[in-house]
């Protein structure tokens, strides 16, 4: 919710910027500039809003993570646990693939403190029991 807020204010105050400066005939400001303020700042709301987006969906099947970038869909197999340093060497928590790579899950941030090692504890239960459950 909070980047959605900031998406629109971000979007809002560099319009309205643009269109104050332009307004108040500063001298170097002309139209082309107002022009890419504006695009600047649906760049930068955009990214907030992708920001907002970046999640983890467990269900029945697998596991959903949408990152920054990119989305990929994990059937429990293929995930063979969660490994995140208790110390913050990594900003978030790693899924560990059968294929031998790994996979960030940004939704879980280390900075979050006590409620990121919780979220880390839960989809590591999860990961064990869709797991085991696999495998009788």
């Amino acid at each position: 919710m909070i980047s959605l807020v900031g998406a629109v204010v971000v979007f809002a105050g560099f319009a309205i910027l643009s269109v104050a400066l332009f307004a108040v005939d500063w001298e170097p400001w002309t139209v082309l500039d107002m022009i890419w303020m504006n695009l600047l700042g649906i760049l930068f709301g955009a990214a907030l809003l992708r920001i907002a987006d970046i999640h983890a969906r467990p269900s029945e099947t697998g596991l959903v993570v949408r990152n920054m970038v990119r989305t990929r869909r994990f059937e429990w197999g293929q995930i063979l646990g969660v490994t995140f340093s208790s110390e913050g060497d990594d900003p978030w928590p790693l899924l560990d693939l059968a294929d031998g790579t790994t996979y960030p899950v940004m939704a879980i941030q280390h900075a979050d403190g006590p409620r990121a090692h919780a979220e880390v504890a839960r989809l590591r239960m999860l990961v064990s029991r869709r797991t085991h459950f696999k495998e009788d």
